[in-house]
């Protein structure tokens, strides 16, 4: 027989365990990422078109319109430059040509480069592409960022950052033609939104500078011995870094206001400018393997495209390429439909 006190001792501990068991609190749940939005649901009046590829492989360089753009095509042992169906320039493959194009309201404007030299001829034509004409081979040796201010069009005229020894000359030229202007500038710079230049050191991290052409003064901008800093008049983009890579992407103003974080370590910027429109940034979030629009002016994350290759912007127009050579589609947004409907 069991004593009852021992039976009543028993009785407790397990109503004592029973207790416990209730109160004790479960782990903590896990914090929900907010899922990102697709770009038409955050603005239903958004305008992407598609504009598929047949016959030569093609590379869009920019963009008249969502339907009609210029670009290069590579085949049978020659290069183009084309404007739809209309052909700007036929050039041999040899000396690796580049082309790199600037649209306005006046003229399309683009450097035939030699890719092994980084020289070559200014070209300009009209708006269409019509009547094209060389303006000068006065160029130097261009500074390419794969931007769209690697060649700006201002007040009618040309203008491009050429690389002098340890120093950067600021080139113009009237689209007219005539003597090219150079303003030089110590140390390594590109062309941001005219009229400024800013530093174009790469991989360079601390901070930077933003040089007014007009009259020479400088903005530094603030960054640490951790951050990669690139800059517009408007908007400089911030990577914090790790040992392994970017640890988050910023955006802040250049006197350092307004800073906000876009992203972590999984988001990365989608080409090389800064922003787009003065507004948007482009970027890719390699957790999710998707291309993503982010919006400065509200905060606003929304996706773009499950399946991208190749992704550049000028002006007003962010474009991405779909599947192969064989069965290629350039898929294009107008950012300006975007704006409508903020």
């Amino acid at each position: 027989m069991i004593p009852r006190d021992c039976t009543l001792t028993g009785l407790a501990l397990a109503a004592l365990a029973a207790v416990v068991v209730v109160v004790l609190p479960g782990p903590a749940p896990e914090a929900e990422v907010p899922a990102v939005p697709a770009l038409t649901d955050v603005w239903p009046d958004a305008r992407i078109t598609a504009n598929a590829v047949t016959g030569a492989p093609y590379t869009p360089l920019a963009f008249l319109d969502s339907g009609i753009s210029a670009g290069v095509t590579r085949a049978n042992d020659v290069v183009r430059l084309v404007v739809g169906d209309r052909v700007l320039r036929e050039v041999p493959p040899s000396g690796s040509p580049r082309f790199v194009l600037a649209v306005s309201p006046e003229a399309l404007v683009w450097l035939e480069l030699s890719d092994i030299t980084g020289t070559g001829t200014l070209w300009r034509a009209g708006p269409r592409g019509e009547d094209p004409v060389p303006v000068t081979a006065d160029t130097g040796r261009v500074v390419l960022l794969d931007s769209q201010y690697d060649l700006v069009v201002h007040d009618g005229k040309a203008g491009w950052a050429a690389v002098r020894g340890d120093a950067t000359e600021v080139r113009t030229v009237a689209l007219s033609g005539g003597p090219v202007t150079r303003a030089p500038l110590p140390g390594e710079y590109a062309l941001t939104a005219w009229p400024f230049a800013t530093a174009a050191a790469v991989e360079q991290a601390g901070p930077s500078e933003l040089v007014d052409l007009r009259d020479g003064r400088v903005t530094k901008v603030d960054g640490q011995s951790v951050e990669l800093v690139d800059c517009t008049p408007s908007w400089c983009r911030v990577q914090v870094l790790r040992q392994s890579g970017t640890a988050r992407l910023d955006l802040m103003r250049p006197d350092g206001s307004e800073r906000r974080r876009v992203g972590g370590k999984g988001i990365r910027p989608a080409f090389g400018d800064v922003v787009v429109l003065d507004r948007y940034a482009v970027v890719v979030d390699d957790d999710r393997g998707v291309l993503a629009l982010y919006d400065t002016a509200t905060g606003r994350m929304a996706d773009l495209a499950a399946e991208f290759g190749t992704v550049l912007a000028r002006g007003p127009f962010v474009w991405w390429s779909e599947g192969g050579n064989e069965a290629l589609t350039w898929r294009v947004l107008d950012l300006r439909t975007l704006k409508a409907s903020a």
